[in-house]
Parts: C-alpha cells; structure tokens; sequence
C-alpha cells in the first residue's frame, strides 16, 4: 500500500510537470502570441510600440483590420485595428502605447461598425480577448472604476495570467446579467472615447470615424440606435460623419451579417474616399 501512495506521488508530480511543459514553452520568447486565437491583438499590442514615422494611424474592430490588416499596412497609414472585443478601453490603450513610444501624428482613422461601441467587456469573448493580453500591471493604472467593476464581474479573472490559461484558448463560459440601458454607446465606450479625444487635444490630431460596409439585414436594428447618447460624448461632429458615410450592400457579400467575403474589393475605394 505504502508502494503505491509512493508510485501514486510520483505518477502526479510527473503528470503535473508534463502539463506545464506546453505552457512554459510557449511562454518563452512569447510563443503563444502567434498561436492563441486572437492573435491580431497581441500583433497590435507589439506595433503599438514600435517607434514610427508614419503620421497616420487606424484603429478598428475585425472588419477594420479586413480592410486594413495589421499585418500589411505599415506605411501610409500604420494599421493596428485587431478585434472589438478588447472594447474602447483596448483601443485607447494601443493609442496610448503609440504616443508613449514617442510617435507624433497627425491623423486617427478609427473603423468600426456602429455594434462594436455597445461592448461594456461584457462578452463571452472579454475573458480571452481583453483581459489575457491586459490584465496586467502595465495596463490596470489605467483603467477606470468602470472597467475595474466589468471585470470583477467576469468568472476567475484573477487567474487569466497563469501560464496554462494564459497559453490556451480556455475562457470561462460568460453570461452578463448587466441589463444595458444604451443603445449604442455603452459607459466603458464612453469613458474612453473621451480619454482617446483627450489625447487627441494633448498631441493635436485629427480623429475621424470611419463605418465598415454594413448589410442591408442590419439596417433596422441600427435606425433604432439612440443618437442621444453621442451627446454625452465631445464626439458629436466626429460622430456625425461617421453616421453620414453609411454605406448598405447586399447580405451575399457577408460571411455572416459583418464579416466581408471579399473585403480586398473595398479597401482601394476606402483609401481612396476616407483613409488619405
């Protein structure tokens, strides 16, 4: 009996080793950033601070960086657009890691559908998305009560940073029981839509608001977004184009009511009408 509690110890400590070993690999030289789903985001974390001398930057959502992939556009226009799931809180921080490293420019282009300002990190997805890559003591300083008390709300965020969940696809199964009174604009959107204007003041750039195509089958749902929430933004000239450049196609050129099947047949018009 003695013999096989003896064997039995032996047996988990190995098991135990073997499991970490992926984890720790992958964890060398940041190996998991290229393999984990959502890679874009920790692709644009890295672009984020990298010194530049292009004057010209795009934040956006996954159809932003359809149209605009981070991986090739670096020159003209320095595209970091990645997914909406990190929310604007996200965004806001690659906008800040650009402008920390020292970076000076003169334009924000920020493409997005109208749905993605409605995340208040309240998605399935914020666990793997939002707070792997930025729950962490770089970013936490700056993050607000709000954003703080989203988290708090979302299953063992404290442990998003251990090397087995860090490393995986694994996220918690999610469902907020927040009951959302906005219709577009939610509070972490705008707390800091605001902080990304500020910046846009403090360093004298131009921010304009860019839509993606959107299908035909959306367009009820956005005719009753609430215009009124914009005005507790200092967005409203901002948003106002950006409600004036809606553009509707058909459903057939969607893979699923967002995402283009074709998305390269609209970048060239897209340079051409908004990103100069």
């Amino acid at each position: 009996m003695k013999k096989f509690i003896i064997n039995s110890i032996y047996f988990l400590l190995i098991l135990a080793l073997i499991v970490q070993i992926r984890p720790l690999y992958l964890l060398y030289k940041d190996k998991y950033k290229e393999t984990v789903t959502g890679s874009e985001i920790y692709y644009s974390i890295f672009k984020s601070k990298q010194k530049k001398k292009v004057k010209k930057i795009l934040l956006g959502d996954s159809v932003g960086n359809q149209l605009f992939s981070n991986k090739h556009n670096n020159d003209t226009v320095n595209s970091m657009a990645c997914n909406q799931s990190i929310g604007m809180v996200g965004q806001y921080l690659l906008l800040n890691n650009y402008l920390a490293a020292g970076n000076e420019i003169d334009t924000v282009y920020m493409l997005f559908s109208p749905f993605s300002f409605k995340n208040n990190l309240d998605q399935v997805y914020t666990y793997h998305y939002f707070l792997k890559p930025f729950y962490n003591d770089e970013y936490i300083p700056l993050f607000t009560e709000t954003v703080t008390q989203q988290i708090h709300k979302v299953p063992y965020y404290q442990f998003c940073r251990i090397p087995l969940i860090l490393t995986s696809n694994w996220a918690p199964e999610f469902e907020s029981k927040d009951k959302h009174d906005f219709t577009f604009l939610s509070p972490v959107s705008i707390e800091y839509l605001q902080k990304i204007k500020d910046l846009s003041v403090k360093h004298d750039f131009k921010l304009v608001l860019v839509p993606p195509p959107l299908s035909f089958s959306k367009k009820t749902e956005i005719e009753k977004i609430n215009k009124a929430e914009i005005n507790k933004t200092t967005m409203v000239s901002e948003f106002e184009n950006y409600f004036s450049n809606f553009s509707y196609i058909a459903d057939s050129n969607f893979s699923d009511g967002t995402h283009l099947w074709k998305p390269d047949e609209y970048t060239a018009s897209y340079r051409i009408k908004f990103i100069r």
